[in-house]
């Protein structure tokens, strides 16, 4: 469904992606019976007793209460201001005025530009509060009452500043709460002796110490592709003239874990086309599941960082741009494969493991996931526009 959406805002356009699917009530249930599900199979499985798992999957159900908090209770819109003229309304997303408990008077709107180009560098609006200065630009909000006004677009004779508005005192907390709790608990999965991935672990070791050797490569490969990764994203950037939003500590964390995500996916692909040509599933199985847990942990934690860094420019942590959309499908699609437990078992008819438990199963699902990195990565860039189409 969130893929079709995609592919109905390249042809039609954002508003009839959000009307048909995205803020459709059918679409807003199904996220609703998600969280549900998610609370039963937390204590369908006892997950009680495995704390970094339960929080693991308690996080995302707190993401998804925030995010409909948001939805129905936060507030935006804009604020169109012109220098020296206080304003103390702003127009809401649907049209109406609303008015502020404060004034706002732009003293003077300026672009900094790279020096020796017309390129812009940042876009700046120092304004008063009621009196008190205060300076609003790209990645620096301004936080008043509850209400955060961004940096959106400026008069083309620089007489005037137009600023996004944003009010959600309740869905915010919320999902940053999700966001914070589910960071800690992925760095603490990988400890928990229980967890999935020490338990591919400890299968590989039973197998001989050659079993060991994946550890290694893993961590080599992390290493390596984390080395190259900042050096092209942060130092291969330096003297460039970025966009002024792309100018935030959060660009590198945000693409280095997402490209070592894709990575590993690619890693593990290639383990299950080895897999299928050589006739050893079962233990490879146990190989890619290694690889397979950081993956969709990076991937992760990439796509919030990236909700984080959008909050703080445009005052929204989720837009469904079609990259952003297609990474939650990316990810969402491999997390599956880690649910063995859960969406697999032993077929009554012939006593075989079924799903995701049998070995063969997994890695041709494994294969054909990869089919969304490459539309996450090539694909929207090509074909589906949006505000990631150069990333």
């Amino acid at each position: 469904m969130m893929g079709a959406a995609t592919v109905v805002e390249s042809i039609h356009g954002t508003e009839a992606a959000l009307k048909a699917v995205y803020h459709n009530p059918v679409f807003i249930a199904l996220w609703a019976v998600t969280a549900v599900a998610g609370i039963i199979y937390i204590v369908k499985m006892g997950l009680l007793r495995r704390a970094a798992t339960f929080s693991l999957h308690i996080a995302f159900v707190i993401i998804l209460a925030g995010a409909l908090i948001t939805h129905y209770a936060g507030e935006s819109g804009s604020i169109h201001l012109k220098e020296g003229e206080p304003l103390s309304e702003w127009e809401l997303d649907d049209g109406t005025v609303a008015a502020l408990p404060f004034s706002l008077t732009l003293r003077k709107f300026t672009i900094d530009y790279y020096p020796g180009s017309k390129d812009p560098r940042d876009y700046r609006s120092d304004v008063e509060v009621d009196g008190e200065p205060a300076v609003i630009s790209m990645n620096k909000i301004l936080k008043k009452d509850g209400y955060r006004f961004f940096q959106a677009d400026y008069d083309e004779d620089l007489s005037g500043s137009i600023l996004a508005v944003s009010r959600d005192p309740a869905g915010v907390p919320v999902t940053y709460a999700g966001y914070l709790l589910l960071l800690l608990s992925m760095l603490a999965f990988f400890f928990e002796k229980q967890s999935g991935f020490r338990r591919a672990l400890r299968r590989l070791r039973e197998n001989g110490r050659s079993g060991a050797m994946p550890v290694w490569v893993l961590v080599a490969l992390i290493v390596l592709a984390a080395l190259i990764l900042a050096y092209v994203t942060v130092f291969g950037l330096r003297g460039k003239h970025l966009l002024p939003v792309l100018r935030s500590p959060l660009l590198p964390i945000h693409v280095i874990s997402i490209m070592l995500s894709y990575t590993l996916l690619a890693i593990t692909m290639g383990i299950g086309i080895a897999s299928l040509i050589s006739g050893k599933k079962e233990r490879r199985r146990d190989v890619s599941l290694v690889f397979l847990y950081p993956a969709v942990f990076l991937l992760a934690f990439g796509i919030f960082a990236g909700a984080v860094w959008a909050n703080i420019s445009w005052g929204g942590y989720w837009g469904w741009d079609p990259k952003e959309t297609w990474a939650l499908v990316t990810m969402l699609l491999y997390s599956a494969a880690l649910h063995a437990g859960q969406l697999g078992g032993v077929s009554r008819r012939t006593g075989r493991p079924t799903f995701f438990r049998n070995p063969t199963f997994f890695h041709i699902y494994i294969i054909a996931a990869f089919l969304a990195v490459l539309i996450t990565w090539f694909g929207v860039n090509y074909l589906l526009g949006g505000m990631h189409s150069y990333a």
